[in-house]
């Protein structure tokens, strides 16, 4: 599994924020995540600019805490419904992979363990990871979208 480097711009992603700790990450914590989002996706996807979907990791001021933001792409100006949230990416260098949705654990297992500690390029702790997943998962693979410096 190789990855295609990309450059990003700045985004803008709405929705729901799941705070994480560190090793308590398991499928069933990301489908009810997923599960709460879906409660408000038709709400998100009416100010949404795009039809993707996007999975957000952003670091906190814990290294062992994680702020997960399951959420679409928004304008930057976009009023913030009750109870959600907007969140801005930076703009970036990214190594981006792609799986299959039942695939992103070990797609991430692999990008982490064997990928980036053999890789000419480090990770960049000022940029979060990401998923972009497509409208129809059943035809396109998701994004796994990892920060990368030279």
């Amino acid at each position: 599994m190789q990855p295609r480097i990309v450059e990003h711009g700045p985004f803008t992603v709405l929705g729901i924020v799941t705070r994480i700790e560190s090793g308590r990450e398991t499928p069933e914590l990301f489908a009810d995540i997923w599960r709460e989002f879906e409660s408000r996706r038709r709400e998100i996807e009416t100010l949404a600019t795009e039809k993707r979907y996007f999975g957000v990791r952003f670091a906190t001021d814990d290294a062992n805490v994680s702020d997960y933001l399951a959420g679409m792409r928004v304008a930057a100006d976009t009023p913030i419904p009750d109870r959600l949230e907007i969140r801005t990416l930076p703009a970036g260098r990214f190594a981006v992979f792609e799986c299959a949705v039942a695939d992103i654990g070990d797609s991430y297992r692999y990008i982490f363990t064997v990928w980036l500690p053999g890789a000419s390029v480090d990770l960049d702790p000022a940029g979060p990871v990401f998923e972009a997943y497509p409208e129809d998962r059943s035809h396109e693979p998701v994004c796994i979208h990892v920060p990368i410096r030279s």
